[in-house]
């Protein structure tokens, strides 16, 4: 019982985490997100993020806003003394500090010009050690060669984990532009794209403020019309990060949520491991009563009323719930929370018994819901029967009855569940990893740099490396850069992600042709009108002969497809995958190296290609990239998963198999004379076997076929809601499952069975 409350605590602690995000903002009741409701080929899906453009059309005309904060993350370099750091660098407007809760230990949020950065004391320590942080320099490397100075202006407290924000260090939003080499990319664009905050104190305006900024919708459609805006969407900020997670928003730049699975599938884990111990406790209650029938008799033969022994027997059994309470509380802050904060590392349960009234309410909820589900039937059921009758000595009750077999195949149920769970996410874990993603997934490392000739440079400088088996420079790159837009053949239109790359990139990342040809190394041809499509695009249009086909961009440019390949996973496992179409990409425009190598070797490369960029480019930090990153991470997921319900399968099988060992036993007691008279007569071993174990076999069967489906549903339900490229529960899996639950009942009873079916029968008939 102690185990189990423990995971219902840590299943509480997991929720509250959740359901308390951004509680530490003061003014989160105030603050709104705008989001954008884009309309493509009749359907609507809402984005968090707006063209930058409107935060100063809704300062400068929507009365109703009190104050506006646009927000803008980014991935920088930044230099101390003589030593870079990676980093993350978030552009805001003043007010955002006023916004959000930030508890600052040195200076102050207020952000008064381009020159100031604040940064947590996480980075403070990591930049200047033991020393104060504020008025010291840093320096952010941009990406044309320039650098600009800041001064830190402030040092705060690192949000929780259940924040929305996790920037550790922010500048003013006019840096943003600073920094460009594309003119066009200013604070009055349509096209460019940034997240907004506004502050409304009257919540009665929320429809009126989108009434109002639903015109400007028009501004951004004449300049996009591959992302046509229906409306934008004011919605608040409290509740933000469980929404966007839930429905996995595409455009937001902030932490979500946790994911639905991560908190249903711990809060069911505790709620069936604590339902078994329930009933574990009502059936060894209930199978144990006889040994208290003379007591009960003579209590009522004294004239103590039946409601005094409902009483009496419901307090013991709270008793003891409380004392497992106790334990329960000590078991998850000693062992199960650190190791849940370990298998998730975004996560950061902290317990707070006290400060909550939320957690006490639920202790006590506990405490009754378990006490009166583990004492409410033995109480009654014990305190119906007539004293005459127990001190006749002619009532004998215990070993099992209809309602405790059906609380033991309720337990075997559950128990089966977990175990087909663990087996479930073991196996997808392996058909994942071998999952063909489109392309070497396992080979390939990229980093970023800054043009033609700084890819010249590094590439020949990599040329040295034995182990490299060859070297791409290109545009875009998967899971890097590309963008999406509208394309059309004939008359049906749809949205594909859109590649440009080099000549040598299909090979060199391993994506294999299917049909036609790679681009022609230098062909002009190729560049302006060839693209190379996936089957999937292919099979979207209906192209059944795909080469040598029209396609449409933009609605005047013309492509011409020569070569398909095979389907390419661009959103990893977790999401549904896009359309691709490859373009042969400019000559000057290389913003990526990809290099290609053996995989015992990669790692190697890897660290070479970091000591030569840093003879090569010392004002830049090196920013390599593995290609299977997102199957490292849904890797991570399946085994925590697989720990998890490995935990749920063991507690469940153990608990139930205690109380098929409590039943089995009052069952053979309360069947003595039978085994003996049966013994005397000749009965064999096996024979007696079979008496004492027929029904908990059939318990057993049909335990399995109740909790095959469940364990089928259950794993299915949380693999759906992760990814949508999933291998679900086998027909195997099941059936190993039930073997284990037969092979742990066996063993759990097989040693009292055995022990019994060689007992004297002259011992057991014996009256005096």
């Amino acid at each position: 019982m102690a185990i189990a409350i423990a995971c219902c605590i840590i299943g509480y602690f997991n929720y509250d985490f959740n359901a308390s995000f951004d509680r530490n903002h003061k003014n989160a009741a105030s603050v709104y997100r705008i989001g954008a409701v884009r309309e493509f080929q009749n359907e609507l899906t809402e984005f968090g993020y707006v063209p930058i453009a409107l935060g100063n059309a809704i300062r400068q005309n929507v009365p109703d806003v009190d104050q506006v904060v646009r927000y803008s993350p980014d991935e920088v370099s930044l230099r101390v003394g003589t030593e870079l750091f990676a980093s993350d660098l978030t552009y805001v407007d003043p007010p955002f500090f006023k916004f959000f809760t930030y508890e600052f230990i040195e200076g102050s949020g207020d952000l008064r010009d381009m020159s100031q950065i604040i940064i947590s004391d996480e980075l403070a320590t990591k930049y200047f050690g033991k020393e104060k942080a504020l008025g010291k320099p840093i320096t952010q490397m941009l990406d044309s060669g320039k650098t600009k100075e800041y001064t830190v202006a402030g040092v705060f407290k690192k949000q929780p984990s259940n924040s929305s924000f996790y920037a550790q260090a922010f500048a003013h939003y006019d840096n943003e532009f600073a920094g460009s080499t594309d003119p066009a990319y200013t604070e009055n664009s349509w096209r460019f794209r940034n997240t907004l905050f506004v502050e409304i104190k009257d919540p009665a305006r929320v429809a009126a403020v989108q009434e109002q900024i639903k015109s400007y919708a028009e501004n951004n459609n004449k300049i996009r019309e591959d992302f046509v805006i229906k409306y934008f969407l004011v919605e608040p900020f409290e509740g933000m990060a469980i929404r966007d997670s839930y429905s996995d928003k595409p455009g937001t730049w902030t932490r979500d949520g946790s994911p639905l699975a991560a908190v249903v599938g711990v809060g069911l884990m505790g709620i069936f491991v604590l339902l078994i111990a329930c009933f574990n406790l009502t059936n060894t209650a209930v199978a144990t009563s006889s040994r208290r029938l003379k007591e009960i008799g003579i209590r009522k033969v004294m004239g103590s009323a039946r409601k005094h022994l409902i009483f009496q027997f419901i307090g013991e059994t709270t008793f003891i719930c409380f004392i497992a309470l106790i334990l329960g509380i000590i078991i998850g802050e000693t062992l199960l929370l650190p190791g849940f904060n370990k298998l998730w590392p975004d996560f950061d349960l902290v317990t707070d018994y006290f400060g909550k009234p939320d957690f006490l309410i639920f202790m006590i909820i506990t405490l009754l819901f378990t006490s009166l589900l583990a004492g409410s039937y033995p109480a009654f059921y014990i305190s119906k029967f007539q004293p005459t009758s127990i001190l006749k000595g002619t009532l004998k009750f215990g070993g099992t009855n209809y309602f405790t077999r059906t609380l033991l195949c309720l337990q075997f149920a559950i128990s089966l569940a977990g175990i087909i769970c663990s087996f479930a996410f073991t196996d997808n874990a392996k058909y994942q990893r071998e999952f063909d993603m489109g392309f070497n997934r396992s080979g390939i490392v990229f980093t970023n740099v800054d043009g033609r000739s700084a890819y010249e440079t590094y590439r020949n400088a990599l040329t040295g490396n034995p182990d490299i088996i060859s070297i791409a420079g290109s545009e875009a790159h998967l899971y890097a850069s590309g963008f999406s837009d509208p394309v059309k053949y004939e008359d049906k239109e749809i949205e594909v992600n859109i590649l440009d790359v080099s000549a040598d990139y299909l090979q060199t990342v391993g994506i294999s042709l299917l049909q036609g040809r790679d681009f022609e190394l230098e062909s002009e041809t190729d560049r302006k009108e060839s693209v190379i499509i996936t089957e999937g695009m292919a099979r979207q249009f209906g192209l059944a002969a795909p080469i040598g086909k029209e396609i449409i961009w933009m609605d005047t440019v013309k492509y011409y497809v020569v070569g398909v390949v095979n389907e390419i996973y661009t959103n990893g496992l977790w999401e549904k995958t896009d359309p691709v179409m490859f373009r042969y990409g400019p000559k000057d425009k290389v913003n990526h190296i990809i290099v290609k190598a053996p995989v015992d070797k990669l790692i190697a490369v890897n660290h070479f290609m970091e000591a030569k960029w840093k003879e090569l480019f010392p004002n830049k930090m090196y920013d390599g990239n593995y290609m299977d990153e997102e199957m490292v991470e849904a890797d991570t997921v399946n085994n925590n998963l697989v720990i998890m319900f490995v935990f749920l399968g063991i507690v469940a099988l153990i608990l139930s198999a205690t109380g098929l060992f409590t039943l089995v036993s009052l069952n053979i007691i309360k069947k003595m004379k039978e085994i003996g008279v049966r013994k005397v007569l000749g009965a064999s071993t096996g024979n007696i076997s079979r008496v004492i174990n027929t029904e908990f076999v059939l318990i057993l069967l049909l335990a399995c076929v109740l909790g095959g489906p469940l364990g089928w549903f259950m794993s299915g339900a949380l693999m759906d809601s992760i990814w949508d490229y999933y291998q679900g529960v086998t027909l195997t899996s099941i059936l190993i499952s039930s073997a284990i639950l037969f092979v742990a009942s066996a063993i759990s009873i097989g040693y009292k069975v055995f022990n019994t079916t060689k007992l004297n029968p002259a011992n057991v008939l014996r009256t005096e």
